[in-house]
């Protein structure tokens, strides 16, 4: 049974003519996230008329909607109408994917970098890395990127102070409380800690992103070997011992 967990009341910001931002507890926070991602659920099963898109962020909701058809203040009406009925527990629709992932050397060409600044041996850091799953709080960046948390307090690092122009497609990275996936090349000034030869971003599928906000990964290493080798086959084969993905 889902329990009403919210504590403090939302905001309601106008974000230009077309968007409605609902604001929630300013923390970064999966409880808080969870309740982020059970609104757009239930706004999405309201069907509201004039709702175009929902965009769930760490902490807030944008709504996307037609002010031709529903106005400012009739959709947060609407809106207010449904917060009784936010819950905190996990959206029954959210999947754990396990994604593979090879660690250090240049896939992860920070690794030691981060060994040495947290005071851990790189097999340390791995080890802490996969040993739970991430919450994706919110895709967002570049097309489809999770960030996801909380990784474990030991690995907290800042953002480096020289950020690169181009990162690989499939990087594993962290960032302040994150653990994040590049699913394309591109510039980013995270800490760069492995790679993963899993697809989780096709521009072509609909949805476009294997993974969704509410959603969580979890790393499992391989070797550079086998990340070197890895095609479409042997996708399949991880889906169906890891993912049971269809």
């Amino acid at each position: 049974m889902h329990t009403n967990a919210l504590t403090t009341s939302l905001s309601y910001v106008p974000m230009g003519e077309q968007t409605l931002l609902i604001k929630f507890e300013n923390i970064l926070s999966p409880e808080v996230n969870k309740r982020v991602c059970s609104f757009a659920h239930i706004i999405t099963e309201r069907n509201i008329a004039g709702i175009e898109r929902l965009i769930p962020a760490f902490n807030s909701l944008a709504v996307c909607y037609n002010p031709v058809i529903i106005k400012f203040t009739e959709l947060v009406s609407e809106l207010k109408l449904l917060e009784n009925h936010i819950y905190s527990e996990a959206s029954t629709n959210s999947k754990k994917i396990y994604i593979p992932v090879v660690f250090g050397g240049k896939y992860g060409p920070d690794l030691q970098e981060v060994s040495q600044k947290v005071k851990l041996s790189p097999d340390e850091v791995i080890s802490i890395l996969q040993s739970k799953p991430y919450l994706v709080y919110m895709l967002g960046f570049i097309a489809g990127f999770p960030h996801c948390g909380n990784i474990d307090e030991r690995l907290i690092l800042p953002r480096r102070a020289n950020p690169r122009l181009k990162i690989p497609k499939g990087t594993i990275a962290i960032a302040n409380e994150q653990l994040g996936l590049y699913t394309i090349e591109s510039p980013g000034g995270w800490n760069l800690v492995g790679w993963t030869p899993m697809e989780t971003f096709n521009p072509y599928c609909e949805p476009p992103s294997l993974l969704m906000a509410g959603d969580y990964i979890q790393c499992v290493q391989i070797s550079a070997e086998e990340a070197d080798l890895w095609d479409e086959q042997r996708q399949r084969e991880w889906d169906q011992e890891w993912n049971s993905l269809k």
